[in-house]
């Protein structure tokens, strides 16, 4: 290998176990995310340079094995076979080295070349534990490098017993871990991973004679390990029987499988049980109610040899010169409480997301210039918005002087409106983005999904719906756009798919404006009532709308919930604010093309004809009136219409119609009674996703029929209520 080569590092992992901080420091700014081609799971690579080496590191989804159950499993799993990384590091939380080295034994047997990244180790000292790393080493059969990720950007102020007792731990041990790569690297270009392999005691003879069969075929045992995959098909991985099916460059890929399912059915008749299902094979019948005899599956047998070897592993090389009641159990005790812990998610959660608001459009800390030239205080949100309504227009006015006429207006009314009104909010996404990445950082979202995943699952949902919900709205003030995001966190494809079309009923911080204005105007007496029941209703329409999704859309049910409870830490504010930066651009670059587009075409429908009687012949108003017929049931006229045609493609577009139409905001409502103040706080709660969220759904789900589905639906529900209230309303009075 050249040195001027690029080499390309997958980044393996379970859930916290520090992962993302290892790719951080690894590839500092130089990251891009996207999705995998087909499938929902982020996919984050950067790089960095080794001398004149091109160091390429693709951060892997965390996955708790190499199996093929979810789509995290299948995308890392697919991209070690298909992409043939020059070097796989695998981040180990060393705190729970058992549990962690299952993953390691199957990459292990992949005969992938191994680098095994030994982190958290401060926090394993903590527990009053010690390892031998060479001995681990030794065992494994590749380099171990023990780290402490966190530490990365601290030295060498950091005071951790790991980074103070060793002077190799420079920036945590991952400069270390760099020179791995480039050692390992450098031996997989001249020769093979060295062998390795578990004893699987008495499944062995069946193992070698299922090899023994795959052998002969050398284009398949050229690129995927014959034992691998025996121990594969023991396993009734539908992924491996598919590897041999499209991977076999011949006919007989049908003979071999049917060779091997014979060879799994004569030892499960031998041991005097058989697995349920088509546990032998592809090709094999069912087996109904075919329950566990004396023996044990191979699958079993095969992840107790895993668990007993982990188990011996750490005995071997883990010692334990103290044991300290953990901070942690008492703190999960409080956190974790059915009760006491659906307070603790209330407060914590209210606090988070009050904190963001705050930091984004509440509090004056931002410095900016007024108007006038004078230095002030300002939210950054008030700061975008100036930029875009005054400083923005000002330059353009110097530079251009453009005449009154079209191109004016549709520059400045088209244009910097619409990509203001984009980034007007992005103070709000970065900050929301900032402090979610804060709490899963310190461990406790995942006590949040524990705490809340009976309630959920009454609903077909899953404990990490609430996440999502939240993000969107759930305490009113988020946003729809993020929330679909964070939903490809989830593992299961159906309770991804189920809560992304919920997610646009909550109370995203668009609607905000129009809350305030017709609270304002009807229900100041009472406001906190109104919007106390404004969450309240919501919810509930959320809730039920994934109830009935689930029995008639996305049938199915809830998946049992497996988790891990991390350790409690302190986040990386390095890390904290990458991740927020990210995030946010990604946003600006995906979503606000598509918010520019939609506000530009509003302004043509309603700049358009031209003619003295201004708005009242544009298209815009042809196009309300075409509706009026309907939806004068929910209380709405024409120009009520415009202003819900324009909020489809930002629901703050709905108070700026109503202003440009009337001049003035309050003459918008004027002739509207509290009926249909309601009647339109419950369509503008429930109607249409916005143009950004409507974009990021078929993004996300990767189909559009999804999008129109969660159009469709949002706004049959819409209509059904508000018309439902104000004609109930009228009935009775």
């Amino acid at each position: 290998m050249h040195e001027h080569d690029e080499i390309l590092v997958a980044l393996v992992g379970q859930p916290n176990s520090g992962k993302s901080t290892v790719f951080n420091y690894l590839t500092g700014l130089h990251q891009t995310v996207a999705n995998y081609p087909g499938v929902t799971v982020a996919k984050k690579s950067g790089h960095y340079h080794e001398g004149k080496r091109r160091i390429e590191v693709v951060d892997l989804p965390g996955t708790y094995s190499l199996t093929s159950y979810s789509q995290e499993e299948r995308v890392t799993r697919d991209f070690l076979l298909l992409e043939r990384p020059e070097v796989v590091v695998l981040v180990i939380d060393a705190a729970n080295l058992r549990r962690h080295l299952y993953l390691a034994f199957q990459l292990r047997e992949l005969q992938v070349p191994l680098v095994v990244c030994l982190n958290m180790m401060d926090i394993a000292q903590r527990r009053g534990c010690q390892i031998d790393v060479a001995k681990l080493e030794t065992i494994l059969g590749v380099p171990v490098v023990p780290t402490v990720a966190r530490c990365g950007q601290k030295q060498p102020s950091c005071r951790c017993e790991n980074c103070q007792q060793n002077s190799s731990h420079t920036e945590g041990g991952l400069e270390v871990l760099r020179q791995q790569i480039n050692i390992v690297s450098q031996k997989h270009a001249h020769e093979l991973p060295p062998d390795w392999r578990i004893d699987y005691g008495e499944l062995e003879p069946l193992i070698a004679d299922i090899a023994a069969a795959l052998v002969p075929k050398t284009p398949l045992v050229q690129d995927f390990p014959a034992r691998w995959l025996a121990v594969k098909l023991l396993e009734n991985d539908r992924e491996a029987r598919r590897i041999i099916q499209h991977h076999l460059h011949e006919p007989g890929w049908e003979e071999l499988l049917e060779t091997c399912r014979r060879k799994i059915e004569r030892y499960v008749d031998k041991v005097g049980n058989r697995p349920p299902g088509d546990c032998v094979g592809e090709h094999s019948p069912p087996v109904e109610g075919c329950p566990l005899g004396r023996g044990d599956s191979p699958q079993k047998i095969i992840a107790a040899k895993r668990n007993e070897y982990a188990e011996h592993i750490e005995q071997e090389v883990m010692y334990r010169f103290s044991r300290p009641r953990r901070r942690s159990d008492r703190t999960d005790k409080i956190l974790c409480h059915p009760i006491g812990g659906l307070i603790c998610v209330a407060a914590i959660l209210f606090l988070t997301f009050s904190l963001a608001f705050n930091l984004a459009g509440g509090w004056h800390w931002f410095p900016w210039f007024s108007e006038t030239g004078t230095f002030e205080w300002q939210t950054p949100l008030g700061a975008v918005d100036s930029g875009f309504k005054i400083w923005i227009p000002h330059l353009l006015d110097s530079w251009l002087a453009l005449p009154e006429g079209d191109l004016h207006s549709l520059l400045y009314e088209g244009i910097v409106a619409g990509v203001g009104s984009v980034m007007t909010i992005l103070p709000i996404i970065f900050f929301i983005f900032l402090f979610v990445s804060a709490l899963e950082q310190s461990g406790y979202m995942a006590r949040v999904v524990v705490v809340l995943d009976r309630l959920m699952r009454l609903f077909g949902l899953h404990g990490h719906s609430i996440v999502p919900m939240i993000l969107a709205g759930g305490i009113v003030g988020g946003c729809a756009v993020p929330a679909v995001m964070a939903a490809r966190t989830m593992r299961e494809q159906r309770e991804r798919l189920l809560t992304i079309m919920i997610l646009p009923l909550m109370n995203c911080g668009a609607k905000v404006p129009v809350y305030a204005l017709l609270i304002s105007a009807f229900f100041l007496a009472y406001q906190e009532l109104m919007l106390a029941a404004i969450i309240l209703i919501s919810w509930t329409c959320a809730l039920g709308a994934a109830l009935l999704l689930c029995k008639w859309f996305i049938k199915g049910t809830p998946s049992p919930l497996l988790i891990e409870l991390p350790t409690y830490q302190v986040p990386v504010l390095r890390d904290l604010f990458r991740t927020a930066s990210l995030q946010s651009w990604w946003f600006i670059k995906r979503a606000g093309t598509i918010i520019l587009l939609a506000t530009v075409l509003l302004w043509a429908l309603m700049y358009y004809p031209k003619s003295e009687h201004g708005l009242d012949t544009s298209y815009a108003a042809k196009l309300g009136r075409v509706f009026e017929p309907v939806s004068k049931y929910a209380g709405f006229d024409w120009r009520d219409n415009v202003a819900l045609i324009g909020g489809i493609a930002a629901k703050e577009v709905i108070v700026s119609s109503m202003a440009t139409m009337s001049q003035r905001a309050g003459d918008c409502v004027a002739d509207k009674t509290p009926l249909k103040a309601f009647a339109m706080l419950l369509f503008v709660m429930l109607y249409n996703p916005c143009a950004a969220t409507c974009v990021v759904i078929w993004r996300e789900t990767g189909h559009i029929k999804y999008m129109l589905a969660a159009i469709l639906y949002t706004n049959v529900l819409a209509f059904c209520l508000a018309a439902a209230v104000y004609q109930l309303v009228r009935f009775l009075s």
